[in-house]
């Protein structure tokens, strides 16, 4: 029956990592973010950790779902669960509003939405045990550990003892029996040995690989948009700048829009502002369909069309659902923004539907996380924050401002 309930945990555990693999692998900068929601490591440590775990994942995911030197991937596995329940406990003492990351998405809670903290306590202490009783009875069925075990007893020569059951007969037989498990033990050891090197490499090449990615090709960027300054509006003479970052998923964005837009218009067609729009994605882990990317990256097409602002309202003018809008409905906000028909439509249309600024997207949501912007929406008068992002909270920003 223990073999049995190992095997269980065995494979519910590699199921676990694969879904943490599978939910990481694809945007290596939010698994960084994930990581920088916890405010526990320097920026290099935090880069090697989101980069590097999803690979770790992997491996133990492929380790454990083989039956290959489970034991040593049940420690591993036990200390990520260890540091993890660690770094929540850290995050519960010191206030912060975080989701965990475990799955994909991460980040700041937004306000209004439960932290989870309670389950995920508790999902991670399930798994920690789970861990642990599997290095204490690391032997499962279906494993390669066993056919290990078989190849080196295999390799020993039979040793017959006659048909009379002496004391002599049953000391050979003892001490063959000995044998064969030492070396079943050794060869175990070794691939335990080797599967801790694996880990290691994969881990370390994992780390190489995104690190090229991110640094790599980051693909195109909009037209008179950049991820120091983003969408920018007003007269460069103006008095005061304002920082808007946003997110299309986000909910207190759209009653930020709603509330404060006009008085924004206004303040830039009389040079009292200079406004800057950072479309992020944050909130990709509240959407069936990453409707935080997708909407950042329709608005950016539309800044190469020339109608963000116009878009923009269109974008935030209706509280978003779990899928958001679909791309379909991205598109024909185009013809409403102002695009006109024909090639500017087409041209729109597919830079929304081929997700054209993904990578951007990406580099611009990291490079907001770097800077300290933790939650949407967040304003920022003359590079200092306002705590307050109703209208008035803003208003009275930009008149001690002025």
């Amino acid at each position: 029956m223990r073999v049995w309930i190992a095997t269980v945990l065995r494979i519910a555990l590699a199921a676990v990592w694969a879904v943490v693999a599978v939910g990481r692998l694809g945007d290596p900068a939010a698994s960084v973010r994930a990581v920088r929601a916890y405010q526990l490591l320097p920026d290099v440590l935090e880069r090697g950790v989101g980069y590097g775990l999803p690979f770790l994942a992997l491996a133990l995911a492929l380790l454990l779902l083989l039956g290959l030197a489970t034991r040593v991937a049940a420690v591993v596995s036990a200390a990520v669960f260890v540091l993890f329940l660690v770094a929540l406990s850290s995050v519960v003492a010191r206030g912060l509003r975080i989701g965990c990351g475990c799955f994909g998405g991460g980040g700041t809670v937004p306000a209004g939405q439960s932290t989870g903290y309670p389950v995920e306590i508790v999902v991670g202490v399930v798994l920690l045990l789970a861990a642990v009783a599997l290095v204490l009875w690391p032997a499962t069925r279906f494993a390669l550990d066993d056919r290990i075990r078989g190849w080196a007893a295999a390799a020993l020569p039979e040793v017959r003892t006659g048909p009379r059951r002496t004391a002599e007969a049953r000391r050979r037989q003892a001490e063959l029996a000995r044998a064969r498990d030492a070396r079943a033990q050794r060869r175990v050891t070794r691939a335990g040995v080797l599967a801790g090197v694996l880990l290691v490499l994969v881990t370390g090449a994992g780390i190489g690989v995104q690190v090229a990615r991110v640094s790599g090709d980051d693909g195109p960027s909009p037209q008179a948009v950049s991820v120091a300054d983003g969408v920018q509006f007003g007269r460069d003479g103006a008095r005061v700048t304002i920082e808007v970052y946003e997110d299309t998923q986000c909910k207190v964005c759209v009653t930020f829009e709603q509330q404060t837009d006009p008085q924004l218009q206004s303040w830039m067609k009389s040079s009292t502002a200079r406004v800057k729009y950072y479309v992020v994605a944050f909130q990709d882990s509240g959407s069936t369909t990453k409707y935080s990317s997708r909407g950042a990256a329709a608005l950016y097409c539309a800044a190469d069309a020339g109608v963000f602002q116009q878009y923009h309202s269109l974008v935030f003018g209706q509280q978003p659902t779990a899928a958001g809008l679909s791309d379909d409905q991205l598109v024909a906000l185009g013809p409403q923004a102002g695009i006109p028909a024909g090639a500017a439509q087409n041209t729109f249309s597919d830079c929304v539907t081929s997700k054209k600024y993904a990578d951007f997207v990406s580099k611009i949501s990291d490079s907001a996380d770097q800077g300290g912007i933790l939650a949407v929406p967040t304003v920022l008068v003359d590079g200092h924050p306002v705590s307050d992002v109703s209208l008035a909270g803003v208003t009275a920003a930009v008149d001690s401002a002025l």
